[in-house]
């Protein structure tokens, strides 16, 4: 399949390197110029066969390689990527609601079969599929972590591992990092089935088809406790010292989703979050305060969407936790 991500940020890039393997892909960006640019993503592994033996430790046993030595990743603009003839499929790396006029007629004027929005906010799906009608539109959860790094300079190394500058020159600031689990999916795709069938079809193992819940239940878990990390200024410290609150958060937003009490616990949370200090190559107790300020705004309005208001709710359901980690972000903010 011809699959182009739309936005040249940190889920853009590192999806697009990893498709690059099975399918023509490209990530779109309206500050890309005539002639394009070249972005470099850089893997995070246990081993990575395309390394040259430039690593460096990183996190325990786990090391991170010097220069961009996975997929060398086209960066274009919209101009050049409908005059390079029909994608299959756009997916949007920024909200549907939030997408500039300009880029919202591109998208209508390429007109893919397919658009798969990654936002998982509550109608983002409503709103992709208005903005775009006559398209088949679906939702994309990210299976992997990855984020935007500081600026480095197409080294030695990177030309050495097979990475060779073109007239497409690489641009300072646009370094991506990522970890995809080995074996794993790449997005959780869901949808109506006949939407995903043939999506999931062209893309193969990269994607999983999963009920909708599987896509919308699971940030309900945490991005309470994302929220709670915010307000502690991205102190992984303090949001260990802090569960209570983001628990009942989750529980009631659970609930609200599912309709059922299903409680979360505090202690449980710590069990989940010193596993991923444990397991996770990237360090999280650094990327997770650093990824997650960039989508304060996101977080919130997901917040909301789980939470009614205060004259909605009544004693019997209330949203009592949601409602007071949404004003401590507000707050903090």
């Amino acid at each position: 399949m011809r699959v182009l991500f739309q936005g040249a940020g940190a889920i853009g890039i590192a999806g697009a390197a990893l498709f690059t393997d099975s399918h023509e892909v490209a990530v779109v960006s309206r500050s890309a110029g005539p002639n394009g640019r070249a972005a470099l993503p850089r893997r995070v592994s246990t081993f990575d066969p395309t390394d040259s033996g430039q690593t460096t430790a990183d996190h325990g046993s786990w090391s991170v390689t010097r220069v961009a030595a996975t997929r060398r990743v086209t960066i274009t603009d919209w101009v050049e990527a409908a005059a390079a003839g029909r994608w299959d499929l756009i997916v949007l790396t920024t909200r549907p609601g939030d997408l500039d006029p300009e880029v919202v007629s591109a998208i209508r004027d390429i007109s893919p079969r397919f658009i798969a929005t990654t936002s998982q906010v509550e109608g983002d799906l409503e709103r992709a599929r208005a903005e775009f009608p006559g398209i088949e539109v679906v939702v994309f959860g990210p299976a992997f972590l990855s984020e935007r790094l500081e600026p480095i300079a197409l080294t030695a190394g990177a030309q050495d591992s097979g990475m060779r500058q073109t007239d497409r020159t690489v641009e300072p600031g646009r370094e991506v990092r990522f970890w995809a689990p080995a074996g794993a999916p790449r997005f959780l795709v869901a949808g109506p089935w006949s939407t995903v069938r043939p999506l999931v079809r062209g893309l193969g193992r990269l994607v999983l088809s999963v009920p909708m819940e599987a896509v919308v239940l699971p940030p309900t878990v945490f991005l309470p406790f994302v929220a709670e990390l915010s307000v502690h200024d991205g102190n992984w410290g303090a949001l260990k010292s802090h569960l209570d609150r983001p628990a009942k958060a989750a529980s009631e937003a659970v609930r609200g989703r599912l309709g059922v009490p299903i409680p979360v616990f505090g202690f449980a949370a710590r069990v989940v979050l010193e596993a991923l200090e444990r397991t996770v190559p990237i360090d999280v107790t650094k990327y997770a305060g650093r990824h997650f300020a960039r989508h304060q705004g996101q977080t919130r309005d997901m917040l909301a969407g789980w939470a009614p208001s205060s004259d909605a709710a009544d004693s019997a359901d209330p949203a009592i936790a949601l409602r007071e980690l949404i004003a401590a972000m507000d707050e903090s903010r």
